[in-house]
């Protein structure tokens, strides 16, 4: 069966190509059958319209009967069974599958007219006005169609089948897709994890704002919070795409009883070779958050005592972080959490080729969950002061205020606004210790500037201990000032860029540069080193690509391997 499947999932890759092509040969041709999906007739109870079920339990599903599953619920099961059939066997095996299927007995005319997906135009459309050009359609059927999923297909499928009720996704693709995002706005309990592929045009964005205007009893005190995980996804040529979908992710964000951890795309392609890799991609990213050390939403086991975005700790040997939340094939730098280690901050990269741009993205711990929340467009390569009073970002900054939140961006003092700095850190006394680019022989210059009896001195140079070699840059000075990590060239150094660290000696002065070792340095560019708050763990960036940087990745290791290399 994996075999059948894998070719299935091939072709439909394919279609990338197969689509662009004439195909002028005719070739006769026989359906596919499944035989693991089973067809179930159901009835909408109160339209008394009729439908029906594709549902595929796991393989493993009759060995043990006291294991509950995870369900994926889908729209459109005709155009979506194959390759989520297809794709869930390889990266999300304990599943069950179900698609729903388009009205069954919709008027003859209808069907002759509009194809047997004719029921989709009214099912899946929230908006009630009549078109001219449709007048045998009845839009603005979405209430319905939600209320026949949620009490007669979720719970025919829940007292079916051994289902756990705190795991549901739905996929949805254009039409559904925007249908999802319905569901997601009206009633996000529905489901625990939203997939909505190419939803949104800017049409439909005012009808949504319209609904979200007229919840308001829905964002009561007396409503428990909700939280959901939401992967959005259209294709690079979608461009007219990307406006509504930052709407809507700001419609969602205003919800003050919804917690979103939203996960954006810009996946190659248009409306239609884009759908293989967004189900796909859709399909790996629910696998992560289906993996028990990955979960950062809806679990109840999480508490602030296992922080880390619910990561389990590295050893002496550099791991990613957190993979699929943070880490992924794209670029992303600069990661630093908040001292109760409750916020984690980093910079990245999204989009595809000439759609790229660079997000400030924080991951919040609230409600025993990890939520994620894209800030603003990049504004600088963030460091939190040891007292977590300050977000150093270059030569600016922001103060934390008393709600909680972050002042407006400010710029330091005149004299660092002449120098060229990416990244400036602080340790515990106030000393600033940050980097300067553009020098003529493109060297880099670390500097630091110490805060005597409350006044800011003059920004110095460290000696040659430190500015040796080139390219000196993304200091980090520990707390205590005992030690200080950077990155740069050397002679001596393992190919591009390396991590170094000097001591502090007895006598105030720095100790010779230490490069950190072969389990931290590569051939590659190591670079952007910190400690977390606790002094446990050294978060660190490698580049994993080509000599372009598309694809940087953090990494993190246990903070011990600092004492290995302190001189006795």
């Amino acid at each position: 069966m994996k075999i059948t499947k894998l070719l299935i999932l091939t072709l439909v890759i394919s279609l990338n190509a197969v689509l662009a092509q004439e195909n002028t040969q005719h070739v006769e041709s026989s359906s596919l059958v499944v035989p693991q999906i089973q067809l179930v007739p159901i009835k909408d109870t109160k339209t008394e319209k009729n439908y029906e079920l594709y549902i595929e339990l796991p393989e493993n599903y009759s060995e043990n009967n006291n294991k509950t599953y995870p369900v994926l619920y889908y729209t459109d099961a005709m155009w979506h069974l194959e390759i989520l059939s297809a794709s869930t066997e390889y990266m999300l095996e304990d599943v069950i599958l179900v698609g729903i299927s388009w009205q069954k007995d919709i008027a003859e005319n209808l069907k002759q007219q509009y194809g047997a997906h004719a029921s989709r135009f009214t099912d899946y459309s929230f908006w009630k006005k009549a078109n001219p050009n449709h007048p045998k359609l009845k839009f603005g059927q979405a209430e319905n169609h939600l209320r026949f999923i949620r009490n007669d297909v979720i719970q025919y499928v829940d007292n079916s089948y051994r289902t756990d009720p705190d795991s549901r996704t739905y996929f949805g693709y254009s039409l559904s897709g925007a249908f999802g995002a319905y569901i997601l706005l009206t009633q996000p309990d529905t489901f625990n994890n939203y997939i909505l592929g190419s939803p949104l045009s800017k049409g439909l964005v005012p009808y949504l704002s319209e609904i979200d205007a007229k919840l308001g009893a829905f964002r009561s005190n007396k409503n428990k919070t909700l939280n959901a995980n939401v992967f959005i996804a259209y294709g690079t040529l979608e461009k007219e795409k990307a406006e509504p979908t930052n709407e809507f992710i700001n419609l969602l964000n205003n919800r003050t009883n919804l917690n979103v951890s939203i996960q954006n795309k810009a996946i190659k392609g248009d409306h239609q070779t884009a759908f293989p890799m967004i189900a796909i991609q859709s399909v790996d990213w629910l696998s992560s958050l289906q993996d028990k050390t990955k979960t950062f939403i809806n679990s109840d086991s999480l508490t602030v005592e296992i922080p880390y975005l619910g990561q389990k700790p590295p050893g002496l040997v550099p791991e990613p972080f957190a993979p699929g939340l943070v880490t992924t094939k794209n670029w992303q730098y600069g990661g630093v959490f908040t001292p109760d280690l409750k916020e984690f901050y980093f910079i990245r990269e999204v989009g595809e080729e000439e759609d790229k741009k660079m997000e400030f993205v924080v991951f919040e711990y609230k409600n025993k969950s990890w939520q994620e929340r894209v800030i603003s467009k990049r504004v600088g390569q963030p460091f939190i002061s040891p007292d977590g009073k300050i977000m150093h970002l270059g030569k600016r900054y922001m103060e934390r205020t008393e709600d909680g939140d972050w002042s407006e961006i400010k710029k330091l003092d005149s004299v660092f606004q002449k120098i060229q700095i990416m990244r400036l850190t602080a340790s515990s006394k106030g000393t600033y210790v940050f980097d300067e680019i553009g020098m003529p022989d493109g060297d880099g210059v670390i500097r630091y500037s110490r805060l005597i009896d409350g006044k800011r001195e003059q920004p110095k140079a460290f000696g040659t201990a430190i500015n040796t070699g080139s390219m000196n840059a993304h200091p980090f000075i520990a707390p205590d000032e005992s030690y200080l990590i950077w990155d740069g060239r050397r002679d001596s150094g393992y190919g591009h860029s390396d991590l170094y660290i000097s001591f502090k000696q007895k006598d105030g002065s720095w100790g010779e540069a230490i490069n950190m070792g072969d389990k931290i340095n590569t051939a590659a560019w190591e670079a952007g080193a910190s400690v977390t708050p606790d002094g446990k763990y050294l978060l660190f960036n490698r580049n994993m690509g080509s000599d372009k940087y598309e694809n940087v990745d953090v990494f993190w290791v246990d903070a011990k391997i600092i004492e290995t290399l302190r001189p006795e």
